[in-house]
């Protein structure tokens, strides 16, 4: 073989050679892209997967936040909003979502903005309660471990506090009521087991005593029940179409007994052809309740007046009279459980009537409601659906 053809096998060999490493190479570089390629598309697999996850957190945090009556909200160690929901832009009347905003200038109340600062520096949960604008609020403060920021939950307790009260008044009224006819009972046995057997008068005024106490003990427990049943709904209302004169004259004929002991004069002015959509038996309820106070309330020779005409949509009926009339201040709690303007002239009554009476009416879809001037009368209406 001659020096040429040395030189052209080497230079085969050579050329075989770097064919080979170049194809190395490129198959190595292939490999390298399409790992390229794995990790990007993973990459960008999880970034979409992340980013699905923050938006299903984010409308689960949404969701939550709406679903809950309380004010919500996350911030940030400087007190900043990262996050609330509606119920708080609303609490404290901001004109729109206030995330970026500082707590403070979102409540402007300096005991809920310390209550977070204490929380955070703290490390651990604070609740406290403040008046603001005549609402009571509770805020609940719970530090969030690794961004120093806090979850916060503000709560508006105001009804359940008057509930609270409501209900505390309602044991002390019912325990008045209580009182006063069993100490009479008391006094009656007492008095009879004193005077033994030979005082036949005196006893017999004793056993009335009793009797009546006993009748009074009975109506305050009928009308608590039927007050219970009422604002539980366990009273059905049986709404029909009905002529309203007819109660009007059933209640003034059970309570004209009373009205002539006292010579009051009562006047009527109820068209016959008035109808109303009505369950007649409580509404009756309703209008007697109404000329039982009126008859109680009336001095002697005194007037009443009944009056009953379609108003709009709306059948309004009126029982005034020209007694010593209620304040201002006390016009808004009478249709309210036990509650009395003066117990002194009240002596007698429950104190439910007018609480019933509210609950019928507004059973109807109507409304009830006083007009009144010290020292001129009160006027009584209410409002039932025109037949």
């Amino acid at each position: 073989m001659s020096i040429l053809d040395d030189l052209l096998f080497a230079g085969l060999i050579l050329s075989l050679a770097a064919a080979a490493y170049f194809w190395r190479r490129a198959r190595t570089a292939e490999a390298e892209a399409r790992r390229a390629q794995t990790v990007c598309a993973e990459a960008v697999a999880a970034r979409t997967a992340a980013e699905q996850k923050t938006l299903a957190d984010a409308a689960h945090l949404t969701g939550l936040g709406e679903a809950s009556p309380n004010a919500l909200l996350l911030v940030d160690a400087g007190r900043q909003i990262l996050w609330g929901n509606q119920t708080a832009w609303d609490m404290f009347a901001a004109a729109g979502p206030a995330v970026g905003r500082s707590f403070m200038s979102l409540v402007q109340d300096y005991e809920l903005n310390q209550a977070i600062v204490d929380a955070i520096l703290g490390g651990r949960a604070i609740v406290r309660q403040t008046v603001i604008g005549g609402r009571t609020l509770r805020i609940r403060v719970v530090p969030v471990a690794g961004n120093g920021g806090a979850a916060v939950a503000i709560e508006d307790v105001t009804e359940l506090q008057r509930l609270g009260r409501a209900r505390r008044d309602f044991v002390a009224n019912l325990s008045h009521e209580l009182r006063t006819p069993l100490a009479n009972i008391a006094l009656a046995a007492q008095t009879i087991q004193e005077s033994g057997a030979h005082d036949e008068a005196l006893v017999a005024r004793m056993l009335e005593q009793i009797q009546t106490q006993v009748q009074a003990l009975s109506q305050l427990n009928q009308e608590i029940m039927d007050l219970a049943q009422i604002e539980s709904g366990q009273v059905l209302l049986k709404l029909v179409p009905a002529p309203v004169a007819p109660l009007v004259h059933r209640a003034l004929a059970a309570m004209s007994p009373q009205a002539k002991r006292k010579s009051q004069q009562i006047t009527l002015a109820v068209p016959e052809e008035l109808e109303a959509l009505m369950d007649e038996q409580q509404v009756a309820r309703v209008i007697g309740n109404l000329l039982h106070n009126a008859i109680k309330f009336t001095p002697e020779g005194g007037a009443i007046h009944i009056s009953a005409a379609t108003v709009g949509d709306d059948v309004r009926i009126c029982v005034a009279d020209n007694g010593p009339g209620i304040p201002l201040e006390d016009q808004a709690r009478i249709f309210e459980r036990f509650y009395k303007q003066d117990r002194a002239r009240s002596k007698g009554g429950t104190g439910l009537g007018l609480a019933i009476a509210r609950h019928i009416v507004e059973g109807h879809g109507g409304r009830i409601w006083v007009e009144s001037v010290p020292g001129e009368g009160a006027r009584f209406y209410f409002t039932l659906p025109k037949a």
